[in-house]
């Protein structure tokens, strides 16, 4: 392998190595519904432009919100393109005020467009995160005076693997299809602690499917670009391991142990998404809109009800000259805004969020990209018993480009 090729598999294996390291971490107590929270997982690019990228191509790196993008990868280039975030988020409830932080890798992936016939990527990225704590809530024992306290907590999440498909049919009107394949563990540590027992409760609930999807873009004309995007309904299946054990007078006994028992389905929903872009000579703007419908899905929660999700999403970006030896003038500064109406909604309140963002795309050589947003989000209230949350992310995704396939020339 030459110097980049090997630069790339040093890469994936520190990347993959982190990933399974710390995919699982987050700090909000809405991870405690259904499956956890959506994972902030698109690539640089897209988490500067305020998540928008249904119509965009793949210039820039690797597309990930549109799979019609993998056909618009640059002829026999292939693209490493992985990255990572950190949360610093302050929780705001009643007189209660906490400050959280952590990290989370956004995606790991890799693609190439061979000779111009078909574009193809692979991804592994977190689809869901889940880390939350109740420490310390004190009840009464029915029928006396005496008090115990219960600490809850919970960690882990579902991951994607996904294999993306594209090809350029007629003149500029790209087809895109792609297969993921769903898994995770979530689990739930529960403690019990009275004056002279101690229970423990540990949960393990695993999750896996499969889920496809078909992505279209178009080019009205070199300045007007749409794109379409659709998610089938799926279901992923579930199955729990449980021990239960006691502490009491210093000796530890074991009252349940169960393995691969059933557990009920999760069903994830339809998604529809609809992009549009346009150029004004080195200014980008873009807008994406897209809809989830959780109420087909007939699930329900013990803390709320799932509803329609509905996510705006605009963009914009500016470079100098995109084609410049002058470096400064080769840099894309980016923009965007972003509403997400939330799927959760408690006491008839939506888990809503509103987010800003700003990014900056820095060249590395001809076509490799170091890409780095900042996002400042605003996520549910304080109305009622709810909880509202101020997160500051910053992500830094690296996307790096080499050709390959072509034969090594000889002066």
């Amino acid at each position: 392998m030459n110097k980049s090729q090997s630069l790339i598999f040093i890469l994936l294996l520190c990347g993959l190595y982190g990933y399974s390291q710390s995919n699982n971490l987050t700090g909000s107590p809405y991870s405690l519904f259904g499956l956890g929270t959506e994972s902030n997982s698109g690539t640089g690019r897209n988490s500067g432009l305020g998540n928008t990228g249904i119509s965009l191509d793949s210039n820039y790196g690797i597309n990930l919100y549109n799979p019609a993008a993998f056909a618009t990868l640059k002829e026999n280039e292939i693209t490493f393109d992985f990255g990572g975030s950190v949360e610093y988020t302050n929780l705001i409830g009643g007189d209660a005020n906490e400050q959280r932080s952590n990290y989370n890798f956004t995606n790991i992936s890799l693609a190439f467009n061979h000779n111009n016939d078909y574009g193809i990527g692979i991804t592994l990225k977190p689809a869901t995160n889940v880390g939350y704590s109740l420490i310390g809530l004190e009840n009464n024992i029915e029928g006396s005076d005496e008090q115990f306290t219960t600490n809850i907590t919970g960690t882990g999440g579902i991951n994607e693997l996904r294999l993306d498909y594209a090809r350029t049919f007629f003149k500029n009107f790209n087809v895109g299809v792609k297969a993921s394949f769903l898994f995770g563990k979530i689990e739930e540590s529960e403690s019990i602690v009275t004056s002279d027992s101690y229970l423990e409760i540990a949960e393990s609930n695993y999750y896996n499917g499969a889920q496809f999807g078909l992505g279209l873009q178009y080019q009205l004309s070199e300045k007007h670009n749409l794109g379409f995007t659709i998610d089938l309904p799926t279901v992923l299946k579930g199955s729990k391991d449980m021990v239960v054990g006691k502490y009491s007078n210093a000796a530890y006994s074991t009252l349940e142990d169960t393995e691969g028992e059933n557990i009920d389905n999760f069903y994830l929903p339809l998604k529809l998404g609809f992009g549009y872009s346009t150029n004004f000579k080195n200014l980008l703007l873009t807008a994406d809109y897209s809809r989830k419908f959780w109420s087909d899905t007939n699930q329900s929660d013990a803390i709320g009800d799932y509803t329609d999700q509905n996510i705006f999403g605009l963009g914009a970006s500016y470079a100098v000259d995109p084609t410049s030896y002058k470096y400064w003038k080769r840099v894309d500064f980016r923009m965007g805004l972003n509403y997400n109406s939330g799927y959760l909604k408690v006491d008839d309140t939506n888990i809503d969020t509103y987010s800003a963002s700003l990014g900056i795309g820095l060249p590395i050589g001809n076509r490799s990209l170091v890409n780095i947003s900042y996002t400042l989000g605003k996520k549910g209230t304080t109305e009622s018993i709810l909880i509202q949350e101020y997160v500051n992310t910053i992500n830094v995704n690296i996307s790096l480009s080499d050709l390959w396939f072509q034969k090594r020339k000889l002066n």
